[in-house]
């Protein structure tokens, strides 16, 4: 069934050797990553459209749960097939990964806090004329920018399998 679904898809009548199938599904990986990006750029433009005529329409709602619905069936089958877990084979090994999750959560969250915080508090505001940010809301951001890393953290941390 895939072969055949492949197939009609780029445009062929017989099966693709093992090479051309791998070649294949690398640049469908990648187009489908690019998509998926630019289906989430879609969908912050939408949204902020609506914020501006102030109100939901459609395209915001289906476009934020076909990217929701593919970011949980991809997270579903990499972890189903243990993908998304990588091998240490030495101790130095797992403790200068482990340094890197951390560099890479701490990031992750202060990025998530500061588009957050510019977003919420000062372009959706500024576009629906509101209220500009206040004090409380930098701290909530910050905060929820901190559980974000660490939730990162402790969630990449779990996947690194020793094997030493």
């Amino acid at each position: 069934m895939k072969n055949k679904i492949l197939n009609r898809f780029i445009g062929v009548f017989d099966d693709r050797d093992e090479y051309q199938r791998n070649q294949i599904y690398e640049e469908l990986a990648f187009s489908g990553i690019l998509l998926w990006f630019l289906t989430t750029l879609l969908m912050v433009i939408s949204f902020v459209m609506d914020v501006f005529q102030n109100s939901l329409s459609f395209a915001t709602i289906a476009l934020i749960i076909i990217n929701m619905v593919y970011a949980i069936i991809i997270t579903i089958r990499l972890r189903k097939k243990r993908l998304d877990e990588t091998d240490c084979a030495s101790l130095e090994e797992y403790e200068e990964k482990k340094r890197h999750l951390k560099k890479a959560s701490f990031f992750a969250g202060g990025l998530y806090a500061f588009f957050m915080l510019v977003f919420m508090e000062y372009a959706l505001p500024y576009l629906s004329d509101r209220q500009i940010g206040d004090r409380l809301g930098i701290l909530t951001w910050l905060f929820t920018g901190l559980i974000f890393g660490m939730t990162m953290y402790f969630t990449k941390k779990s996947k690194l399998q020793k094997h030493f």
